[in-house]
């Protein structure tokens, strides 16, 4: 024999000792891990001797307690059986550790939204580089543009709006209504004179309406003004600086954690071809926050950061506002405000540019947000165009052709149907 063909039988021989082995380990794995599921079925089943195995496992430590809470294993077992539902023949008994947040909150008077993490502003895109450098630039752009803060001391029942001569792209609206009287007495002795909806109904103005009020009715005063609703941010309360409160109205069964500001929109907006008003999607539609003190009306700053970020106008209006609602960038009107300095001349003239009325935008705020892609159709390729062209190609040269009616197709004759005549007194010619 050759010495090469000697090596190679050499290395077949130590290739084939190698793979035994590895085969061996994998049986001997294999049978352990048979024996510890075989031990684990017969640890978890129902069993005596399963009992008396996980009894002789559980430490005996000597605890005092009284008799009301010294039940048996077999009792406990019982109980369980009957929370989680018998199973079903010929399945393993499964228990498991569930957290019950309602049963928490009754116990302690902590809600459940207390303990959903990354709630707050700062941390709440940790995760998303993008969105965070997005929300960063749009804060510095808005901070940068905002006119001063405005405010004017006036009884909406009696002024005009119009008298101060500016059409406004955004309003908030958070009128004193009954339901915050009935929640807060404190309320109700400084400010008896709460608004009802029909009052609320002869206010109205353009563009975008963001209202705080019940959902129904809200429905009913977008209706009435000529609005669409368009969107339903809604702010969930904690209460971890306020453990164990709980503000229940009198009439009240359940305790109120959340309210909704509904978004109206009057117009057409569309935000693949009004990227200059609108950018969408750059928040989220939920805010959770600590509930104010007893007895404050004040909502959560980050409303003020989504109407923001969402639409790019300067003219933001907050009626019914009081002194913590003050803002740079927006004119502030209610009864509530301890002073005024608003004048016409001088607001208007912040809006004399043109285009004074929108934010702007920069380069890196138009990569980073969020868009809507570009309508395409595989299709137009029937056109003469690659797969993937934008369909405004194909929309042209739809336009320069006629387009043809289709003939509906002749209905054959039956000759071996008799069809009797009709009669022309009843049926008419």
């Amino acid at each position: 024999m050759n010495s090469s063909v000697k090596e190679q039988i050499q290395s077949f021989k130590e290739s084939h000792k190698r793979l035994t082995a590895v085969l061996r380990e994998r049986q001997k794995r294999r049978k352990l891990q048979l024996n510890s599921v075989e031990e684990f079925k017969k640890f978890t089943s129902n069993s005596i001797r399963a009992k008396e195995l996980r009894q002789n496992l559980i430490p005996k430590v000597s605890i005092p307690v009284t008799p009301q809470i010294n039940i048996s294993v077999n009792k406990v077992e019982s109980q369980q059986q009957q929370y989680h539902g018998e199973q079903t023949s010929g399945q393993e008994s499964e228990k498991t550790i569930r957290n019950d947040y309602c049963q928490y909150f009754v116990d302690s008077g902590l809600r459940p939204q207390n303990f959903i993490r990354d709630t707050e502003l700062s941390q709440r895109f940790d995760e998303y580089p993008k969105l965070k450098e997005l929300t960063k630039m749009k804060d510095t752009l808005v901070a940068n543009m905002a006119t001063p803060a405005t405010y004017l001391k006036a009884d909406l029942r009696t002024f005009d709006l119009k008298s101060l001569g500016v059409k406004f792209d955004v309003i908030l609206i958070d009128p004193p209504l009954e339901e915050y009287c009935r929640k807060s007495p404190l309320i109700a002795g400084t400010n008896p004179d709460y608004w009802s909806y029909d009052e609320i109904i002869s206010l109205s103005d353009d563009y975008f309406a963001f209202k705080l009020h019940g959902l129904d009715r809200g429905r009913q005063l977008l209706l009435k003004w000529g609005y669409r609703r368009c969107e339903d941010i809604v702010w969930i309360k904690t209460n971890k600086k306020w453990e164990g409160s709980r503000f229940i109205e009198p009439r009240s069964v359940f305790q109120h954690t959340k309210e909704h500001c509904i978004m109206g929109i009057r117009g057409t907006v569309r935000r693949s071809t009004d990227g200059h008003f609108i950018h969408c999607n750059v928040d989220t539609d939920v805010i959770i926050s600590e509930e104010p003190s007893f007895g404050s009306t004040a909502k959560p700053e980050e409303l003020y950061h989504i109407i923001e970020h969402f639409c790019l106008g300067r003219r933001r209006l907050e009626l019914f506002g009081e002194d913590h609602n003050i803002r740079p960038g927006w004119l502030t009107i209610g009864t509530g405000l301890s002073s005024s300095n608003f004048d016409a001349n001088t607001y208007a003239s912040y809006f004399n540019e043109p285009s004074g009325y929108l934010l702007g935008s920069t380069a890196e705020i138009e990569n980073l947000r969020p868009k809507s892609p570009p309508i395409r159709d595989n299709s137009a390729s029937k056109l003469g165009g690659p797969p993937g062209t934008i369909m405004k190609t194909k929309s042209k040269k739809q336009n320069n052709n006629v387009m043809a009616i289709p003939q509906l197709p002749q209905i054959p004759a039956f000759t071996h149907r008799w069809i009797p005549t009709m009669d022309v007194n009843v049926y008419g010619k």
